[in-house]
């Protein structure tokens, strides 16, 4: 794909977060960084004024005693989990501001944060997209795609779009990306409040390790341990590791490069049902795209889709 040109003042693009794209060499996966690295020098050429990132979280920074379903950095910091790179974002605290604003003022009752974490959700895409944390000027817009209740698809997308809105009002050159996973299901690691396996580990996903036994240090280590064994099944092809379907990511896909409302009728149970919990990482994706749109993107466009890489997840690249 040639560089965005220079007369286009919008640029979006999607991509997974998952940690294994750090865990593993990259030659293991080239057809998908190929992919990913010309993205990542588009962007670059592009050279935007600010960066509307959309990501999610694994109960590394949000936790079930207060979970918002949209939520605005104004500063953030990004942990050092696995598949994450720790650091400062560089968030441009008027613009996170006025997005914040503008959304209030638009009916959405979103969420700020004047001290927000953020986890790989995040931090896997800035960094390899823009080199650090702190390159670009960035604004963290979180969506809740984890936890019961999570927003509809259809809100979604009506988010993203008056995003995307707001950005228009900003005369500057805006790239917006989305960070998440297709299909599959983390449902052992990432439970539920009614389906955690201990009291410790309820605990900690809803207090964040301020009571109980766990504390996010060990929580982290715990999740460390565990992605370490995942990598090496994935490595050595344990049939059922992964478990990603191709035929809904296929819909999902052909869905996502046309009409974005089509998704505003998919329901969190199907899509749980079909693709997995953590499936409903596509969110990122649809308000992303939608925020694109509404700034005046063009069409979306598959750079690339693999269902035979050791990622654990389906290997998509799209762009605007």
């Amino acid at each position: 794909m040639e560089p965005a040109a220079e007369s286009s003042s919008v640029y979006m693009a999607c991509v997974p977060h998952v940690p294994f794209l750090v865990l593993q060499d990259r030659d293991l996966n080239r057809p998908f960084w190929d992919a990913y690295e010309r993205q990542a020098e588009s962007l670059r050429a592009f050279n935007p004024d600010v960066v509307f990132v959309f990501g999610a979280d694994h109960y590394s920074a949000q936790h079930l005693r207060l979970m918002p379903p949209f939520a605005i950095g104004t500063r953030a910091e990004a942990l050092g989990d696995d598949g994450g790179f720790p650091g400062p974002l560089d968030v441009p605290m008027q613009t996170a501001l006025g997005c914040t604003q503008y959304l209030i003022d638009h009916e959405f009752d979103v969420a700020t944060s004047y001290a927000m974490e953020v986890d790989h959700g995040f931090s896997n895409v800035i960094h390899h997209f823009l080199g650090a944390n702190d390159a670009w000027p960035v604004v963290p817009v979180f969506i809740n795609a984890l936890c019961n209740p999570r927003p509809t698809f259809r809100r979604c997308r009506k988010f993203g779009d008056a995003i995307g809105s707001f950005a228009a009002t900003l005369g500057q050159r805006v790239a917006f990306l989305g960070s998440g996973g297709l299909s599959h299901d983390t449902a052992e690691i990432l439970p539920q409040f009614d389906t955690a396996p201990s009291e410790a580990i309820r605990d900690y996903i809803v207090h964040g390790g301020a009571k109980g036994e766990l504390t996010r240090d060990r929580w982290l280590d715990d999740l460390h341990g565990g992605l370490q064994v995942v990598n090496q099944m994935l490595l050595d092809r344990v049939p059922g590791v992964g478990s990603i379907n191709e035929s809904w990511d296929r819909r999902f896909l052909d869905t996502f490069v046309g009409d974005l409302r089509v998704f505003d009728s998919w329901t969190d149970e199907e899509v749980t049902r079909e693709a997995g919990n953590s499936a409903g990482e596509v969110r990122q994706w649809i308000a992303a795209a939608a925020a694109a749109k509404a700034a005046g993107a063009g069409d979306v466009v598959v750079d690339h889709c693999s269902h035979d890489l050791p990622m654990g997840v389906a290997a998509a690249v799209v762009h605007a």
